[in-house]
């Protein structure tokens, strides 16, 4: 292990990868870790790197269609960090190969199917060889669950718990990001998408997913069909000494006027039908470039905020975790830190193994690190 990079980014000449290059290099040697960029165009890695004002990374060539090249890459890095998505597409022979080469793995996808995928195709390979593998280190899913488990740790323990998170944000996103919806509304659509039964139970609140007027926000409240609620159900399921046994959780965008509601789910209910048809596809994938995303000013000015609402009994708790842009500024940090504090786990002996979820892997830790950071975890 002593030999190979700490870190190794892959896909990091795509829009996101590019700001967490950006990032990790004004970092690492904080964190005193070698660092390596890795894609499948070695010019565009190099102008990545002459870019970097920090300390400059190693390259590494690797493209998703080369299982030797991936596996090469996996085998020079401690901990991967992969960026490429879609996910469903290219993250699976990345995992494959960081398996083969005993490397540990993160990830900010938020492709519920891939997610379910990864826990049921790898959870017990990971535990055999020692390994730690997180998917949704990014903004998906790591506010989320953070916020639940902070909040389910402020109720009574031996109480049935019911959490209710509530997302605001003004940011819009990247092609890459587009494309990645796209591709999850069509294998949804399709019914093509892999899902993990979390066993409910019996005295767990029920909370019906329906638009409503919410009065924990004073604002409308439209259920959201994202990876977070899978991830928050999963650290739940794994975590009951923490968040208690009878814990039910739902989660909301949220909009401030009914005419906002329905400017938000008449286009994504009409996507949702026309997606399944090929043409209708391409043309949505034709309306962004590839590598392109939101300006630098308009990543100024985006903000996001989760708020978390747990009740047990007559007792109430509120867990408010905020941030500047979600997708990509604050992603790029979050990402990072998060890899930061699993090198720190490895080199403790203190990492837990398996497919896990970032509340599993990353525990308090990474709450102080964000704290650190400039996050607003409250």
């Amino acid at each position: 292990m002593t030999s190979r990079y700490g870190i190794v980014l892959f896909g990091a000449t795509g829009f996101t990868g590019r700001i967490t290059a950006h990032y990790l290099s004004e970092h690492v040697a904080g964190e005193g870790i070698s660092w390596a960029i890795a894609g499948r165009d070695r010019d565009k890695l190099k102008a990545l790197s002459d870019q970097l004002t920090g300390q400059k990374p190693g390259i590494i060539v690797a493209d998703t269609s080369d299982r030797t090249s991936l596996e090469g890459m996996t085998s020079q890095a401690v901990v991967v960090m992969n960026a490429v998505g879609p996910f469903n597409m290219y993250g699976k022979g990345v995992i494959e190969a960081c398996l083969h080469t005993a490397t540990h793995y993160t990830d900010i996808t938020g492709e519920p199917s891939f997610v379910a995928e990864t826990y049921l195709a790898c959870h017990e390979k990971a535990k055999e060889k020692n390994l730690c593998i997180v998917n949704c280190c990014g903004f998906d899913s790591i506010p989320a669950d953070y916020a639940a488990w902070l909040t389910a740790k402020k109720l009574p323990p031996e109480l049935p718990k019911m959490l209710k998170a509530y997302i605001r944000t003004n940011a819009t996103f990247s092609a890459g990001t587009f494309t990645t919806a796209v591709q999850a509304l069509y294998l949804e659509s399709t019914g093509k998408t892999v899902k993990v039964k979390i066993k409910r139970h019996p005295d767990a609140p029920r909370q019906k997913l329906k638009i409503h007027f919410s009065k924990d926000i004073q604002a409308w409240a439209i259920p959201m069909p994202v990876v977070d609620p899978h991830i928050v159900r999963r650290s739940i399921s794994r975590l009951p000494e923490e968040y208690g046994e009878a814990v039910s959780y739902s989660q909301y965008f949220v909009r401030s006027s009914l005419g906002k509601v329905l400017k938000t789910v008449l286009p994504i209910g009409a996507a949702m039908f026309l997606v399944k048809f090929r043409r209708f596809r391409n043309w949505m994938f034709s309306r962004l470039q590839s590598g392109t995303g939101p300006s630098e000013e308009r990543r100024a000015n985006s903000r996001f905020e989760v708020i978390c609402v747990g009740t047990a009994g007559s007792s109430t708790a509120r867990t408010v975790i905020s941030g500047g842009d979600p997708g990509y500024n604050e992603t790029s940090k979050i990402f990072s830190q998060a890899a930061f504090t699993l090198l720190d786990k490895i080199k403790n002996h203190t990492v837990t193994y398996g497919v896990l979820t970032p509340v599993e892997a990353f525990g308090t830790d990474l709450v102080h690190r964000l704290r650190r950071e400039g996050l607003s975890i409250e």
